[in-house]
């Protein structure tokens, strides 16, 4: 054990501390680590530049800022410009180059609006349990992270919050050995939008020999909310300003206005999280450029060829449509949207309320609810919509094209499994959802006590709120087998849940390791092989249920449905 927690980097010496795992056993971490300049001033909006060298010891006994954003499901206002961009590593080794581990690089979701890489959130305790090295990395969201020009002497672009991920992953190769990790075995592995920047990682020009592995969960770049809208004049009026200002003045006024005000006027934008309606912050397709992160379309990168082909796992939950009744609640809606005219997704350029537009949703209404009357009562059936257009769809489809122009290993998996580590199921299925994230946010943060007298009358009460029956696991379940989280039930030894949450962690640090989910078989893994995607088994998919197992994909039908339907109306 190290008397004196300190590791050298390319910017100066950091302290950690212990922490104890999933299983009691002693980690270090690292928190709050900068691997950029502060994003402020002229940098406000721009392309990250590297970190600086520091006085002293950098103090990461303490986490970082988060993004500026606000608190789901509140307006409350989080986080500070000035130390956003920084990592938290996590190990159980350090200043040793002998035997080093392999890497793991997380990049959290959040529909580029929300989140961080806290550990009340994203906890390293399940993770660590395996010998590798972790790590959790913070990046600009929203506006700060996404605004875009066309003028460009501006050099606003757009893409600085995907531009911090790659300087994170440069910081990483630089000097992830310091802390007992292998440059030359780094898988990235992100969720939802931290996904769909897993997928673009790979696809970028940047990002050559800077990661080895890529796991994607629930989201993809084909995504319809994936990719973001040039938005400039958006914000200038809802700032207050002459939305016809040239982009040079507007850009001067914002970047004297304070982080805090940015973020106010990003949540009065319309982002109703529907397939119709760009998200008006995101990814785009940049002008072409030195340092540019994406120039091409996704999808004809894909095609071409042209991007990292590396060992891949890529999957998602039984029902990812059930984010639509976690936006609901979030949203405090109660009604039930019956035109579908809102399901077509924009990448179609179908006009709103065309003849056009009215056809295809009759064709999508009479496909899905057979004639029965949309309704609460048939409600696993808008969930089943909503999954199959907002991820499946996109996601199949870049199984399929990295299958046909990639020479790399995938995997493909379909979470099934639910239990009390299901929150978002949770969520979704609560009659009383705002108790329920009180009673779990109180039951959280009185664990700093030495014994927590309330822990089981709060899960007890919390266990016994009324809520409806939902089926499968809803999209983001799968975060919380992996991390440890404020939202997650304290899991005691021996139940399924803690043979779901080492099961859940073998496969992905498994496929960090070794490239393989499954390397060898074994009891643990029911003795089966997890086989990696074939032209003879495209259509095959690993369900990671109750119980590990190959079956078909029983989605497939529905998905071509609506590639089909994308094809007979695109214009």
């Amino acid at each position: 054990m190290p008397e004196n927690l300190v590791v050298s980097t390319s910017c100066g010496l950091v302290r950690g501390k212990i922490q104890k795992d999933y299983h009691g056993g002693t980690f270090y971490s690292f928190s709050g680590i900068p691997y950029a300049k502060a994003p402020v001033g002229e940098l406000r909006f721009k392309a990250p530049k590297p970190a600086e060298p520091w006085q002293g010891t950098w103090d990461g006994t303490k986490e970082g800022w988060e993004s500026p954003s606000v608190l789901i499901p509140t307006t409350f206002p989080l986080g500070k410009e000035d130390n956003c961009l920084h990592v938290n590593v996590y190990t159980k080794k350090i200043n040793s180059s002998n035997n080093v581990k392999p890497v793991m690089v997380y990049f959290h979701g959040g529909s580029y609006f929300y989140g961080s890489n806290r550990s009340y959130l994203y906890g390293p305790d399940n993770l660590m349990i395996e010998d590798i090295v972790l790590v959790v990395v913070n990046f600009r969201l929203g506006i700060l992270g996404f605004l875009s020009l066309n003028d460009p002497s501006l050099e606003i672009p757009g893409n600085a919050g995907l531009k911090d991920q790659v300087l994170a992953l440069k910081w990483i190769q630089k000097n992830i050995h310091n802390f007992g990790g292998d440059p030359n075995n780094v898988t990235i592995f992100g969720e939802s939008a931290g996904s769909s920047s897993v997928h673009l990682l790979v696809l970028s020009p940047l990002t050559k020999g800077l990661f080895h592995k890529a796991i994607m969960q629930s989201g993809c770049a084909l995504n319809p909310w994936a990719m973001g809208r040039r938005n400039a004049k958006e914000v200038a009026k809802l700032m207050g300003y002459n939305a016809d200002m040239d982009e040079k003045t507007f850009l001067e006024k914002f970047r004297k206005v304070s982080a805090r005000s940015i973020v106010k006027a990003q949540f009065k934008m319309v982002d109703p999280f529907f397939a119709s309606v760009i998200r008006p912050f995101g990814p785009v397709i940049e002008y072409p450029h030195d340092g540019a992160f994406l120039t091409e379309d996704p999808e004809e990168i894909m095609k071409s060829g042209k991007f990292n082909q590396i060992p891949m796992i890529i999957g998602y939950t039984s029902n990812e449509g059930l984010l639509f009744e976690t936006l609901r609640k979030c949203r405090s809606e109660v009604y039930l949207p019956k035109n579908l005219e809102m399901d077509i997704p924009a990448f179609l350029n179908i006009p709103e309320k065309s003849d056009k537009a009215k056809e295809m949703a009759q064709k999508i209404e009479k496909y899905y609810y057979r004639g029965e009357s949309i309704s609460e009562d048939n409600i696993q059936i808008r969930y089943t919509l909503f999954g199959d257009i907002i991820f499946l769809q996109g996601i199949q489809k870049t199984i399929r094209l990295f299958k046909k122009h990639s020479s790399a290993p995938i995997y493909v998996y379909k979470m099934t499994v639910t239990s009390s580590l299901n929150f978002l199921k949770e969520f979704s299925q609560a009659t009383f959802h705002n108790t329920l994230v009180v009673f779990t946010s109180i039951n959280y943060w009185l664990r700093i006590l030495p014994f927590n007298p309330f822990h089981k009358i709060l899960f007890s009460i919390r266990n016994n709120l009324p809520k409806k029956a939902l089926e499968g696991a809803a999209h983001g379940d799968d975060v919380f087998y992996l991390f440890s989280s404020m939202l997650a039930y304290d899991t005691e030894k021996g139940t399924k849940e803690d043979f779901y949450i080492h099961r859940f962690v073998k496969l992905w640090t498994n496929f960090a390791k070794y490239a393989d989910p499954i390397p060898t078989t074994s009891d643990f893994f029911n003795n089966i092989k997890w086989n990696q995607v074939s032209d003879e088994n495209i259509d095959n998919i690993f369900e990671i249920g109750t119980e590990l197992r190959e079956t078909k994909n029983l989605d497939r039908e529905r998905i071509l449905f609506l590639e089909k339907l994308y094809e007979e109306y695109a214009s």
